[in-house]
């Protein structure tokens, strides 16, 4: 173990730590598999990791595997398939797919799992290796637990020579799942509406599947960002600004029906009315939320708990309800997959439509806001003119690692009288519409806390005060 180098509780070390930066404990975060391209994640960690999941698996089950376009991820998912067949398990070769499209050809084929590299948008030192079960959904805790387990203490499941998997190409990705699509969304209804939309591919594989889509359903697209380009699928917060400012000001001049930014995945989408003004995630989520269940009145939405309650007030306009989950996308999907869900949202460009599959898809978010403007003959900047008013406030506070379980103690003793359901961190009601929630991030040594109140003051108010509490149980 070379100097400087950090070393987590609990953690066995079993090899030399040269290059990377830590001895790992757990091997899964919130995106996955998560580290530093040949630091952290090495090819033949990737390989070791593969046949750790592969070992999770009966012997002759299939998993599809796919990238995005940059280099990294191409090198990781190299490793990875290679692990798969040396646990007898046969690799389905999907290449470049965006990954809701990954998600939909794992549940729709015999497939039992699958595994998305990427290069993380937020760091492109960085790369995320995602995983699915055989409906396409993330993993359960207790499958990431046991895939760690078998890494950890490399009880690989070596198989006979006849018993090695398969690697082999997926054949009709694109096609299986534009079939699919197709087959839950209104086509009629959209091809007579004439819509003319911007769309910004963000550079990425959705490029090479959503004009077909959009082609079928007869919208007339202004691209923007439409070829592939590996090297585009990380940005700054100040290049994504950048990006999204001149979506704004391309979709006003050429006054079309609305703007659509899809991220590097296809999983998020950002919005713009045909006014040229951007749509807060919030408020898009609450703008389609109304439109789903105008067209399924008594439907449910599934939103996580610390979305305003705009959100119930909607629902009961339409006589439909409510579920909350916690904040996190695979207790969104897993929620979404509820009998009676048409909708599930989180506010930061996420969304479920269940009736195609439970999990995220910004193409299929976009094809269904479409189909609901043109059934309902409205735009997107009427129905956000008509949304209730609301007011939440985020703040972070920094507390360590070993401070966290002591904080939630206390504030769940000291407000016991006044704590809604512990669905995810702790919930404080305080009357008339106000809130305040307290959630431990999962993967940094901070508190988030929201608030909700009548007015933006108050709101702040009420977070400035729940964060010096914070603070005050840390010591």
């Amino acid at each position: 173990i070379w100097p400087e180098k950090e070393v987590e509780p609990g953690a066995t070390v079993k090899t030399s730590i040269i290059w990377g930066a830590r001895g790992r404990r757990v091997l899964f975060g919130r995106f996955g598999v998560t580290g530093v391209v040949n630091v952290d994640l090495t090819p033949e960690f990737a390989a070791k990791l593969g046949a750790a999941f592969g070992a999770t698996m009966p012997k002759g089950s299939t998993v599809t595997i796919n990238r995005d376009p940059h280099r990294s991820p191409r090198m990781i998912k190299r490793a990875v398939i290679s692990g798969l067949p040396s646990a007898g398990i046969h690799a389905s070769d999907l290449r470049s797919m965006p990954i809701p499209v990954a998600r939909y050809y794992t549940r729709v084929t015999d497939a039992v799992g699958g595994v998305h590299v990427r290069l993380s948008p937020f760091d492109q030192r960085v790369v995320d290796i995602r995983f699915f079960d055989g409906q396409g959904h993330s993993l359960s805790k207790d499958v990431e637990r046991g895939i760690e387990r078998v890494f950890f203490r490399e009880d690989f499941r070596r198989v006979y020579l006849d018993e090695i998997g398969t690697i082999a190409y997926a054949p009709g990705v694109a096609e299986t799942y534009i079939n699919g699509f197709l087959d839950v969304v209104n086509v009629d209804a959209i091809r007579q509406s004439d819509f003319r939309i911007v769309v910004d591919y963000a550079y990425a594989p959705t490029a090479e599947v959503f004009p077909q889509i959009m082609t079928k359903l007869g919208v007339e697209v202004v691209p923007l960002a439409s070829h592939v380009d590996g090297d585009k699928m990380s940005l700054t917060h100040t290049e994504f600004a950048k990006e999204v400012q001149e979506l704004t000001l391309i979709t006003g001049v050429l006054e079309t029906h609305l703007g659509v930014r899809l991220d590097v995945g296809g999983e998020k989408i950002f919005l713009v009315d045909h006014h040229g003004q951007y749509v807060p995630e919030t408020i898009a989520a609450a703008a389609l939320a109304t439109l789903a269940l105008r067209a399924n009145a008594g439907g449910t939405i599934v939103v996580p708990v610390h979305m305003p309650s705009i959100f119930e007030q909607i629902a009961a306009e339409h006589g439909g309800k409510v579920l909350r989950c916690k904040v996190d996308p695979h207790a969104l999907m897993n929620r979404s997959a509820t009998e009676g869900v048409i909708m599930a949202a989180d506010g930061v460009g996420n969304f479920v439509f269940p009736q195609f599959h439970a999990a995220i898809d910004g193409l299929m978010a976009t094809a269904k806001l479409l189909e609901f403007l043109a059934v309902q003959q409205t735009s997107l900047a009427e129905i956000v003119s008509g949304l209730p008013a609301f007011h939440v406030v985020h703040r972070e506070v920094s507390c360590p690692w070993e401070a966290k379980g002591t904080v939630m103690r206390l504030l769940n003793q000291q407000y016991k009288d006044r704590r809604a359901d512990l669905i995810d961190g702790i919930k404080i009601l305080l009357g008339e519409g106000e809130w305040v929630l307290v959630l431990p991030d999962p993967d940094f040594a901070k508190f988030h806390v929201y608030s909700e109140a009548r007015t933006e003051n108050d709101a702040q108010e009420l977070a400035d005060r729940y964060v010096r509490i914070v603070e005050g149980l840390q010591e």
